[in-house]
């Protein structure tokens, strides 16, 4: 064990908290000066820049990990790459693709959390992970790329790769150093653009005139200070709001129930703190070294920083529905499901179905693990999904202008954040207890109360008459000519978004 790792180790024991995690914290921290060395290399250096990429992330991994695991790493990232030139056009590539590349992960995720019955939070599957996601959407952009663009699903022609990339500009991607550990995903393209000084990354405007990118002092701070405060909350807190203290006899006998719910809430934040904490760490990395630029807002007229954004808290926590809960939290996670899974089940001129539904959050399981309680975790979130979707398309339009109930919106809005960010926290119980006997034994002490809640709403809405009797009510608050479709909600949720 290198001087490094004592030291990591004795601090660790120090604070009481694991040392995989405190490490995970100081290496990304730690890749901010590799920033500003990646910063000094010449633009037109692309070779240079993705051999620094390599060695940096080579670097950090093994900084934390074994050798062999980069390896295998490397051996991964070999096989897509040649198998995806060899049949880029074939149809049955990114499926193939995606089945080998999850499932190669998944042997991995076995290995570590059942034969080995590993504690760590933080391990050498973490870094694999934004792997999985970067070689399973390069597969289908490729493919994308081999297709016109009337044929390529909209939302995705941005993406598509039209010229296939060298070997050492594709494992400059996947092994972009400032993202290299927990993300985010960006995709081929977002690097592509980067490195070779095009799009908003350009120096240069159509004029012909030079141009410099924004200040990245403040989008820099603003990241790390914030990371820096999550690891404070999860340092502080996390010991003492932990959800295996709700999966003890003692909390479900002793403990009045009011205190129960408290402290599952508690919880729920304390465990979030440690993402937050990851994210922001890296987020601030991509924002140093400028790949996190997003470009020039047109309405503002000011520089967005949102291309390396993988979680918004305040958005997060104070969804006011399961949609916007979802869209806040792991984002480019959830963009991955979204493009590789769940807009390829659709067929075009169809809207997905509840199996397309329970499809993604499986595939989101599969790839987090095989603990039990993710599965809980991910049942009850497909769950919760559908009970959203439900109360979006038949309640909603009833607070939504003009109807005469649109004053009482806020009040709404109020109880349907409340019930979002109280779901939220019992649902997310087993995801950090992982074993199905703690899991069920948390969400036992306080009552099953989320998810009786939820089957409750969606079996009086779906089977119940509840939809129709929502529906019933539509013409009589005037609400109906707003109502008449999804899209209508949609926009109005866009609308919403752009004002606030």
């Amino acid at each position: 064990m290198s001087a490094l790792e004592n030291l990591l180790e004795a601090a660790a024991k120090q604070l009481s908290m694991p040392t995989d995690v405190l490490k995970g914290g100081f290496i990304l921290t730690a890749a901010y000066p590799l920033c500003i060395f990646y910063a000094l290399i010449p633009a037109n250096a692309r070779t240079l820049r993705h051999i620094f990429s390599i060695l940096a992330s080579c670097t950090l991994y093994l900084s934390l990990f074994s050798l062999s695991g980069f390896i295998e790493l490397m051996a991964m990232c070999c096989i897509v790459y040649f198998g995806v030139y060899a049949f880029k056009s074939n149809s049955w590539m990114p499926v193939i693709m995606f089945y080998y590349v999850l499932g190669h992960f998944c042997v991995r995720l076995f290995i570590v959390q059942i034969l080995s019955d590993s504690a760590k939070k933080f391990d050498a599957t973490t870094p694999m992970m934004v792997l999985v996601i970067k070689l399973t959407s390069f597969a289908w952009n490729v493919y994308d790329g081999t297709k016109d663009d009337k044929d390529v699903i909209p939302e995705l022609r941005s993406r598509a790769i039209r010229k296939y990339p060298g070997f050492l500009e594709f494992f400059g991607y996947v092994f972009f150093f400032a993202a290299f550990l927990v993300g985010p995903a960006f995709d081929f393209n977002d690097y592509r653009e980067y490195t070779n000084g095009e799009g908003v990354f350009s120096t240069v405007t159509e004029k012909g005139q030079k141009k410099n990118m924004p200040s990245r002092v403040w989008p820099t701070l603003k990241c790390l200070l914030g990371g820096i405060a999550c690891m404070g909350i999860f340092i502080k807190f996390s010991k003492s709001y932990d959800y295996s203290v709700c999966a003890t006899e003692a909390f479900a006998t002793e403990w009045p129930f009011w205190k129960r719910f408290l402290f599952m809430q508690a919880a729920g934040l304390a465990a979030r703190s440690k993402f937050y904490t990851a994210w922001l760490l890296s987020e601030g990395a991509c924002n140093l070294v400028g790949i996190g630029y997003s470009g020039i807002s047109p309405k503002t007229n000011k520089p967005v920083w949102e291309r390396a954004c993988n979680v918004s808290i305040l958005g997060f926590e104070l969804a006011e529905n399961p949609k916007v809960l979802i869209d806040n939290w792991n984002m480019r996670t959830g963009f991955w499901l979204k493009s590789c899974v769940y807009l390829r089940m659709v067929k075009p001129g169809q809207k997905p179905g509840t199996l397309v539904t329970v499809t993604t959050f499986l595939v989101s399981a599969l790839w987090h693990g095989f603990h039990l309680g993710y599965y809980l975790t991910f049942s009850m979130g497909a769950l919760y999904s559908m009970v959203g979707r439900t109360l979006r398309r038949n309640v909603r339009p009833l607070f939504i202008e003009p109807s005469k109930w649109a004053p009482y919106k806020p009040i709404y809005d109020f109880l349907g954040w409340f019930m979002t960010w109280t779901s939220i926290n019992f649902i997310a119980a087993p995801f950090a207890l992982w074993a199905l006997d703690k899991s069920l034994a948390a969400w036992y002490a306080v009552g099953f109360y989320s998810l009786i809640g939820q089957i409750v709403i969606y079996v009086g809405m779906e089977f119940l008459g509840g939809a129709k009797f929502a529906r019933s009510l539509w013409k009589t608050t005037g609400a109906l000519s707003r109502a008449v479709s999804e899209d209508a909600i949609a926009r109005v949720d866009e609308d919403e978004k752009k004002r606030k």
